[in-house]
Parts: C-alpha cells; structure tokens; sequence
C-alpha cells in the first residue's frame, strides 16, 4: 500500500500538491502486519515524536487510518483533505478488495466514476474521500471558480445537475464531521513498539539519484558510475512516503 502526494512523481522535480493524495497498491490484505517510516513531505527528513523516529502500524490497516488523518508534513491531523483510489473489477471483487472497500466507505469514500483502461480494457473504479470537517471547512464544496464557469459548457457537470448543492455539501460534512470525531485517534509509534506487535520496521522509500535532466549531464554521471567513480547517492530532499 503507497500513499503518493498527488502529482509527485518518482522520479521528479515536481511535488506535487498537499491539498490531496493518491492511495494505490491495495492488494494486501488490511489486516497484514505491516508500518512505514514517517517523513515530512515529498522531499523532507523523518519525523519524530516524544524524540523518537515516528511510524504507523502495525498493520496496513492502521497505516490507512493514520494516514488518512495526518497528511505528509507531520504528525498534526488534517481534517480537510482529500484521498483518491482506483481500484478494477478483479480488485473490487477479490476478498482482499471488499475488506477495503468496506473500510474506505466506513471511513466516508465516496464513488466517482467508472472509466475503462485503454491499455488493459478492464474497468477501473475511481473512489475519493474529499473531507470537509475542519475549522476551515467550505459551505459548499461544489461551488467551482469562476474563472471555470465563465467559460462555454462543454459536457454537462455533476454539480449542474445536483439541484441545491449548498443543502447537500452540508450534508455531507455533517457525516464526515461524524466520521472524523468517531474514527480511531492517530496513533503514532516508535520502531520499539512496531517491533513489539510483531510488525516489520519498514523505512520510507528514496528518490532516485536521476532526476529529468538534460541528456548529456545523465550520461556524464553513468559513465562515472561505470568507471566507479560514483557511487549511488540519493541527493538531500529526497524521501517520499509510504
């Protein structure tokens, strides 16, 4: 399971936006003794807490709820935030996809679309939680720019044919203001404590050492790691979150 700040990409220079995140991989089962390194942002260093190295676990499913709660710069809850997951029919229909199926919509997921995989002509279902329950929560999430209305239809919108959409954001944070203040607080652990519930100490991936870059500086760099001459060195800033 990866939870990917969305836009960020692996390798890049772009990280991506804080106001959402990617959820994929989910073909383990939840219950799977599991945790991951916490680290701040796209490119930060590892977060600690009470001075300890900080990880979620001990299982996927724990690592899910805490992450759900905490975004990717520290370990403070973020109540307005949104989450997306694509899963396909063989996902959906498995055992191991109902069991996270039942938690992402016990946990206020919502459908979103269907769209068919032009590469492997399967069916992918896009799900997201877009939370709306902080002290800056909006009083109608379905309101768009503008800038983005000013222009000429195109294809008809969801939020055009939603009726009263001010009624119906309420009701909507109402639930995910009932979800939030009734879902598990986040629990954050130390390597000691991962290992004492039997769960493997994972660390937070790295970057590669190859960012987009012209051509010939990539070639000078392999033909220094050919002659032995450059070892791999991630370069600082470059941890991501699992």
């Amino acid at each position: 399971m990866e939870f990917l700040r969305f836009g960020s990409s692996i390798p890049g220079e772009y990280w991506g936006c804080c106001a959402a995140d990617i959820i994929q991989n989910l073909n383990q089962d939840p219950d799977t003794k599991a945790s991951i390194q916490l680290v701040s942002g796209d490119g930060g260093g590892p977060i600690q807490s009470n001075g300890k190295q900080a990880f979620a676990g001990p299982t996927l499913k724990d690592i899910f709820l805490t992450r759900i709660r905490i975004g990717t710069f520290s370990t403070r809850e973020m109540p307005n935030h949104a989450f997306f997951v694509i899963m396909n029919d063989s996902q959906c229909n498995s055992a191991i996809g109902k069991k996270w199926l039942a938690l992402m919509k016990e946990q206020g997921f919502e459908y979103l679309r269907t769209v068919n995989n032009s590469v492997w002509n399967v069916n992918n279902h896009i799900f997201v939680l877009i939370r709306n329950c902080g002290p800056n929560r909006l009083r109608n999430v379905f309101t768009p720019p503008k800038t983005w209305t000013d222009l000429p239809t195109v294809v008809p919108e969801t939020y055009t044919l939603l009726g009263d959409t001010k009624a119906l954001s309420k009701q909507i944070t109402d639930a995910h203001v009932s979800i939030w203040e009734n879902s598990p607080k986040v629990q954050i652990l130390s390597e000691d404590e991962i290992t004492k519930a039997g769960a493997p100490v994972i660390l937070a991936g790295l970057r590669t050492e190859f960012p987009p870059e012209p051509k010939h500086k990539r070639e000078e760099k392999m033909a220094k790691r050919q002659a032995g001459e450059l070892p791999f060195q991630p370069s600082a800033g470059t941890q991501h979150f699992y």
